[in-house]
């Protein structure tokens, strides 16, 4: 009989919600089994009616003294000893205990970081309940494997941050002890892939509710935050507002909850888990872009993110990333960024890190910009060679770094309303040029393989730039100045196919027009 000073057992006490440590059991050590270190007796002992015996804690002699001596004197004053004790009973007295739920750990390793590190405790994620209308709609593991095949296909390309030989090698596991989490990581996988016809649909809000779940449930797992940035680029590439916004900055709270933010300021984690700081210190870098381009439309709002510092990690090359095979000669800082095989992703992120400075120039209305600007070209110039070198089409964080630049002059131009229409820099004058370029390929090209790699980030520079080409059809309404305009239209429409957010663009456009005409 356990006093209330005592560790529940667990007839009392499910796994759930039972005290999870750092070790193995010595009997799941010695059969080499996966221990779910529950304390006081782990599940797959139990089950079995073996005895658990946990091994010594390494922790200071002085605080183990301590702990033991409580707990006696606690067994003491609920009640005498026992002449019947059993050897596993003393064992369990001789364990501190700690009979708080689940939830509460939750809570204390919150509350005060530091006691719950000193006592050595772990949440152990509960394993949420899915239904059969979720189940269902993922499918079997031929489905499974069809939808992320689809998803590193597409948006894999341009957003990589989930690594493709992990996802592979622990889908089976996961089918059997992070359900929930991979069922949420791969219906989010066929929502920001998939062709959708409307916004809100079903698939959608199916994703909401199974991510609000579970998340609610207390669980703190990158899985999940992986399906939450996914997510929050469906609602950014189709305009699903403030639904967007608020995403991402749910996204940096849950990163930093994990630890998750201090990954791109590490790079020493031995060759066997450098997947895995990989992969925290891409899904970073993906919530510093994704933050950053949200306040192109509003400079001045404050960042959700603090900017990286230039000793911050960019993520390895794309090529690594890719089979999994770490490559310990090429691990680059901002600082030191100067070779031409960085990768897509570690341009991105080094986009991001220029467009912060755009941000800051753009909120305190700086005119010092010249230095910024040759910056960002250079950048656009070296992702030139490493796209021709690689055949990557429309990069992404070429987007990011023209839209840097037409916010710059945009900020200008404010400044002088006179010269509203005309005064643009000879950068300015170029990213038009070339976004036109690319607007003819797109309405020129073919639509199903453009669609299938294109980002919602290159949508917003084809509006930046009809909205320069709007205002100078104003002033001079050419038929050359109109026909620039009609085919930017074209190109966003053709976009808008994969991403609807196309529309609410297209839309501005016209109110832009009528307010020109109104002047």
């Amino acid at each position: 009989m356990s006093t209330p000073h005592e560790s529940p057992s667990p007839n009392h006490q499910s796994n759930a919600g039972a005290l999870a440590l750092r070790w193995s059991c010595s009997a799941c050590r010695q059969s080499k089994r996966r221990c779910d270190k529950t304390y006081p007796e782990c599940t797959l002992c139990t089950r079995k009616n073996l005895p658990c015996d946990y091994p010594g804690r390494r922790k200071r002699q002085k605080i183990k003294d301590r702990i033991r001596a409580a707990s006696s004197a606690s067994r003491s004053a609920a009640s005498p000893p026992s002449t019947s004790t059993t050897k596993k009973d003393q064992k369990d007295a001789d364990q501190p205990s700690f009979p708080s739920t689940n939830a509460n750990f939750i809570a204390e390793r919150f509350l005060d970081p530091d006691v719950f590190s000193r006592a050595q405790l772990t949440v152990v994620n509960a394993e949420v309940p899915v239904t059969d209308d979720i189940a269902q709609l993922v499918g079997s593991v031929v489905d499974i494997q069809a939808t992320s095949a689809q998803f590193f296909k597409s948006v894999h390309t341009w957003m990589p941050i989930i690594s493709k030989p992990q996802f592979c090698a622990n889908l089976l596991s996961r089918l059997t002890y992070k359900r929930a989490e991979l069922y949420l990581l791969v219906l989010s996988m066929k929502l920001c892939c998939a062709r959708q016809t409307t916004r809100n649909n079903p698939l959608y809000q199916t994703v909401k509710q199974l991510h609000f779940k579970i998340e609610t449930s207390g669980v703190l797992s990158v899985p999940v935050l992986q399906a939450a940035i996914l997510v929050a680029l469906y609602e950014l590439g189709h305009g699903i507002y403030p639904a967007a916004f608020l995403s991402v900055g749910s996204c940096a709270q849950y990163a930093t909850a994990l630890g998750i933010d201090k990954s791109i300021l590490l790079s020493n984690s031995p060759k066997a888990q450098w997947i895995e700081e990989e992969e925290h210190r891409r899904i970073w870098w993906a919530i510093l872009v994704l933050d950053r381009y949200l306040n192109l439309s509003d400079p001045k709002r404050h960042l959700i993110t603090p900017d990286a510092d230039i000793e911050s990690y960019l993520p390895v090359d794309d090529e690594a990333w890719e089979t999994g095979v770490p490559d310990s000669d090429h691990i680059y800082t901002l600082a030191t960024a100067n070779s031409y095989h960085l990768g897509l992703f570690a341009r991105f992120a080094q986009a991001a890190h220029l467009l912060s400075q755009v941000l800051h120039h753009v909120s305190e209305q700086s005119n010092e910009t010249a230095q910024l600007r040759r910056t960002i070209f250079a950048l656009i110039n070296v992702s030139k060679i490493e796209a021709s070198m690689r055949r990557l089409e429309y990069c992404s964080q070429t987007a990011i770094c023209y839209s840097g630049i037409l916010l710059l002059d945009s900020s200008s131009m404010d400044k002088d309303a006179d010269h509203a229409g005309t005064q643009f820099s000879t950068e300015s004058a170029h990213i038009s040029q070339v976004t036109l370029d690319m607007a003819s390929s797109f309405v020129q090209g073919d639509a199903e393989e453009i669609c299938a790699i294109v980002s919602p980030f290159l949508v917003h520079l084809l509006y930046r730039v009809a909205s320069i080409h709007v205002r100078i059809a104003h002033e001079s309404p050419t038929t050359a100045a109109l026909e620039k305009v009609e085919l930017l239209k074209k190109a966003i429409r053709f976009v808008g196919s994969r991403w609807l957010c196309a529309s609410t663009y297209l839309s501005l456009l016209e109110k832009q027009e009528i307010l020109l005409v109104m002047q």
